[in-house]
């Protein structure tokens, strides 16, 4: 009954393809592989072009190429945070899916942090893009493994630069006594240091660790695994 249902009111979505046999093949190829469950409403060429196709059609995802031009005729350039978050200003409630034939993570984690609901690249198999599409249209969100992957060691190798950036010199000092629980005055008095110098070191360890707040510190500090290396010595 689930699958009849669907097939009655298949997916809408929006193909975002510059490259025109893909664009021209892949409507047919998704509409076979999930049996009717997913319609391809619009396609388009370029990133202009899908902002004003998004308007009459408003889709429910957009699957689109991470390296298209931005006017037909534009050489294909790599989308950007700040064309994505303009796409949901426009659209807010349509889930954007990244297609791309050379995935690079550093790009990736920039699009899904700026809110992209999957990444994926173009060798995919139609069946396993529908599959992908039905996970993202539940509302979940889809990273190939190896891109996730990249990902995950950019993400350790950052911490890694965080957690030495926290711990030198007298920020470290400052970090250390905020984590045994003293007040600015009191970390002043214990380092023979000035307030405001004590307030600008905390603000960089806020910054740097974008908490607001000591027990919010702290626990960025577990993250990043200052608290248990603390333990060690």
């Amino acid at each position: 009954m689930a699958a009849a249902i669907t097939r009655l009111h298949p997916v809408p979505i929006v193909l975002a393809e510059d490259e025109a046999l893909l664009a021209s093949v892949l409507p047919k190829l998704l509409h076979d592989a999930s049996s009717g469950s997913i319609r391809v409403v619009a396609t388009c060429g370029s990133r202009s072009a899908l902002l004003r196709v998004l308007r009459r059609t408003q889709p429910a995802i957009v699957v689109c190429d991470v390296r298209m031009p931005n006017r037909v005729g534009d050489p294909p350039t790599a989308m950007d945070e700040r064309y994505l978050k303009r796409l949901f200003r426009q659209e807010p409630t349509t889930r954007v899916l990244l297609l791309t034939g050379q995935p690079d993570p550093l790009l990736a984690k920039t699009l899904i942090d700026a809110g992209a609901h999957g990444f994926l690249d173009k060798s995919i198999e139609p069946q396993v893009m529908c599959e992908t599409i039905m996970q993202v249209n539940a509302g979940r969100r889809y990273v190939k493994p190896s891109v996730q992957a990249g990902i995950d060691q950019l993400e350790i190798r950052a911490d890694r630069a965080v957690r030495q950036q926290l711990l030198v010199g007298r920020r470290g000092d400052v970090l250390r006594l905020l984590l045994d629980g003293q007040s600015a005055p009191e970390i002043a008095a214990s380092l023979s240091v000035g307030r405001k110098y004590v307030d600008k070191r905390i603000a960089e360890i806020k910054r740097m660790t974008g908490a607001d707040t000591p027990i919010r510190i702290y626990r960025a500090c577990e993250r990043l695994g200052i608290i248990g290396a603390r333990g060690k010595h």
